[in-house]
């Protein structure tokens, strides 16, 4: 007993603490492959992962997602009031992921996004342990700017507090933009302790498949179609009536040859009903809901991609995953300006798209621009470096030697 106490000891544990459930999109998207990368790297020796799971389907049985990685999932209260309800997650995970923590011997706590961060700040002084965040954003900035929350209420100032302390007693913010990274110097934070790893996409996964392409719009009847492809939710920090009027000006632009795919987990026929009342006519609009692993193939067999995110003073900072899957895909984007490191990246080069103003009427030009730019050879190769050069794993994995080479061999 002594001997396995001993050696649970000297083993270097990561207990990775994520605030969204096991099977929500942006856990399967990020949070399992930085898992994988963390053992191909092998920057540890056994993993944690804790996620907090909601809904009706909620359970707190722990398994072993593979080997090496064991998930510890804790359930999120749900009651009617949201500050209430954070309130009672902070008292009883706090003294979980603490107990987790202690069961290791030795570990080091890493949060994804800021409000895991703020959990992290006290499970860190309640276990001894250090932590970082990463995918450190102004989530509470986000929130208030788009008219989720009160601007000076409960959830805003209780995030911006947790945020400041974040960046003292954190070991490291990882930032997901050199946008972010550059605010918080000037708000005094230290440079050595902000790190800078956009989202990473999985390139292979997303990759273009030829073959796809032609079962997808086969199946589809669209086969001599200019398709646009849009992935996501609408309202919050995305457009819903301009990014509707904006597929439409597109259908209007391009003519009748233009298709849309829209991949939601929205309420297909109020979906359908806004994107005909913005002047979408006819019977190439296709809606619908996809599983993570079935996007690429529509993404395939779409030629450009729409990324109506709102225009925020806090846009700046963001890294959306899915700018970083188009173009994986080999998508130029129409993308709204200001949306973090992103806007710059199209700004500087064609193969990434155009910007627009989803609120403007500069929608034509930036279209024409993305025609131009799909007419040219070998225009899908050029845009999937893009995501390869700004969204590869590479700054990740050098976030991650940094912090956890730090945390290890002390």
């Amino acid at each position: 007993m002594a001997h396995s106490a001993q050696t649970k000891a000297l083993m270097r544990t990561l207990v990775f603490l994520d605030y969204w459930s096991l099977h929500e999109p942006l856990t399967q998207a990020t949070v399992l492959p930085t898992l994988r990368m963390v053992q191909d790297e092998a920057l540890a020796d056994r993993i944690v992962l804790v996620t907090v799971e909601r809904g009706p389907k909620a359970t707190d049985r722990s398994s072993t997602l593979w080997p090496g990685v064991d998930h510890v999932p804790l359930v999120a209260h749900k009651g009617t009031i949201r500050p209430v309800d954070r309130a009672r997650d902070l008292l009883s995970l706090v003294p979980k992921v603490t107990s987790i923590i202690r069961q290791q011997g030795s570990a080091y706590l890493m949060a994804r996004g800021v409000v895991a961060g703020g959990f992290s700040h006290f499970i860190s002084a309640r276990a001894g342990v250090p932590y970082a965040v990463d995918y450190f954003e102004p989530h509470n900035r986000y929130m208030t700017d788009v008219g989720e929350w009160s601007k000076g209420g409960v959830l805003d100032r209780s995030l911006d507090w947790s945020i400041r302390k974040q960046t003292t007693t954190a070991s490291y913010c990882v930032t997901v933009a050199e946008n972010y990274r550059r605010m918080l110097l000037q708000q005094g934070v230290p440079p050595s302790k902000v790190l800078v790893a956009p989202c990473p996409v999985h390139e292979e996964r997303m990759r273009f498949s030829p073959s796809e392409r032609k079962r997808v719009r086969e199946e589809l009847g669209l086969h001599d179609a200019v398709i646009g492809v849009y992935a996501g939710k609408f309202g919050g920090l995305y457009h819903r009536e301009e990014a509707f009027r904006a597929f439409a000006e597109a259908q209007h632009i391009i003519g009748d040859r233009f298709a849309l795919i829209v991949l939601t987990p929205e309420e297909k026929e109020a979906v359908i009903q806004g994107i005909r009342t913005a002047g979408f006519t006819g019977g190439r609009l296709l809606v619908r809901y996809a599983e993570h692993h079935e996007v690429p193939a529509y993404l395939s067999a779409a030629d450009l991609a729409f990324a109506p995110y709102r225009g925020t003073p806090s846009s700046a900072c963001i890294s959306p995953m899915k700018i970083g899957e188009y173009w994986a895909n080999g998508l130029p984007v129409l993308l709204t300006r200001g949306v973090g490191d992103d806007s710059a990246i199209i700004e500087a080069d064609a193969a990434g798209g155009a910007l627009f103003d989803p609120t403007g009427n500069d929608i034509s030009r930036s279209l024409t621009h993305i025609l131009r730019t799909i007419a040219q050879a070998g225009q899908r190769d050029r845009t999937a470096a893009l995501a390869r050069a700004h969204r590869g794993m590479d700054r990740t994995i050098a976030a991650y030697r940094t912090i956890l080479g730090s945390a290890f061999n002390r």
